[in-house]
């Protein structure tokens, strides 16, 4: 499996291009391939067969105009690829980018349990619905929102991207699950859960569910995801409305997102799926908040031998702490990765 770690075909991003990565522990003559081991120590003993190995490359095409997939991290070739795979409609007869059948199910699936999944918000995270009677046992303090940009890296790891006020409440943060969030939010979570038993949930410490509050007048500017393995569904509970003739004549939605040169505007219940190696942008410019349910599933055409090989390969690094907030105490260990 090869991988290449480039900037966006675009100027949004500055970094420049670093790397091609093969997930390939030794050569086609049966070798160990030249070049730094990511996910391998110098001094391990016992490291996974499931290994990356970074080799120098060139920087191609960076500053033209054409969008396409450039994640930030990892890069997975022959997959197929649109910004979107759901169509702007849902009256569309093909709704579902090449009427792939896992993807459609994911998305039937969640619309299906929508009135839940936002009643549920509004009662675990705003505290709708519970008793305001102190000696009643019934009182449940709202959840804290977890998206901490200093200790869990995260998305933007590298800075803060957002402008305003960006909330997360997570079920799965970082590939780990928030039993909290499974307790009070327990509709919501089974619907998770139903597509990591049927395969279909992206798994790894790259892996995110949760509730994403973006606050009146809010952004989060243009970025790329770390690579092109998953995709990710978003499931609008609360969306700000237009409300003067000033906003019928904007030249894009109040709230939206924009992937590639494609833009989009967020509707209560009808999930969207993106491929976010692509650039995208989100924001907000009303009033209220613009809430949603994020998760991740696998890339379709990300086969079950490719999977195995690819989970070990993260949980190896993360093992070594490699990825996430701890480092192995080797000052030989590549740096800890902290992106999704």
């Amino acid at each position: 499996l090869s991988y290449i770690e480039h900037t966006p075909y675009s100027t949004e991003r500055r970094a420049p291009p670093i790397a091609m990565i093969r997930l390939s522990p030794t050569s086609t003559a049966g070798r160990r391939a030249p070049g730094r081991h990511l996910f391998r120590s110098s001094l391990s003993t016992s490291a996974s067969d499931d290994q990356s190995t970074i080799v120098g490359g060139p920087s191609l095409l960076t500053q033209t105009g054409v969008h396409r997939p450039s994640p930030s991290l990892f890069y997975l070739p022959g997959l197929r690829t649109l910004p979107f795979w759901t169509a702007p409609d849902d009256s569309s007869k093909l709704r579902i980018a090449f009427n792939d059948t896992s993807i459609k199910h994911a998305v039937e699936h969640v619309e299906s349990n929508y009135k839940s999944i936002r009643q549920e918000y509004f009662g675990a995270v705003l505290g709708q619905g519970t008793s305001t009677d102190p000696l009643s046992g019934e009182i449940a303090k709202p959840l804290e929102p977890d998206y901490d940009l200093a200790n869990k890296g995260g998305e933007h790891a590298d800075g803060a991207l957002h402008t305003g006020q960006w909330e997360w409440h997570s079920y799965i943060l970082n590939g780990d699950k928030n039993n909290e969030f499974q307790d009070r939010c327990p509709v919501t979570a089974a619907v998770v859960d139903d597509l990591e038993k049927e395969g279909l949930l992206f798994k790894s410490p790259f892996s995110f569910s949760f509730f994403s509050t973006l606050h009146g007048n809010s952004s989060i500017q243009p970025h790329t995801g770390p690579m092109n393995l998953r995709l990710r569904v978003h499931l609008p509970l609360i969306v700000p409305k237009s409300t003067s003739a000033e906003d019928s004549n904007r030249n894009r939605p109040l709230a939206g997102i924009r992937v590639a040169d494609q833009t989009r505007e967020f509707r209560e219940g009808s999930a969207l799926v993106l491929d976010d190696s692509y650039v995208h942008e989100v924001w907000n410019e009303g009033d209220s908040p613009r809430v949603l349910f994020l998760f991740d599933l696998w890339h379709p055409d990300v086969h079950l031998e490719e999977r195995e090989r690819i989970n070990n390969m993260f949980s190896y690094a993360k093992d070594q702490g490699w990825i996430g907030n701890q480092r192995k105490k080797d000052p030989e260990s590549p740096a800890t990765i902290n992106v999704i």
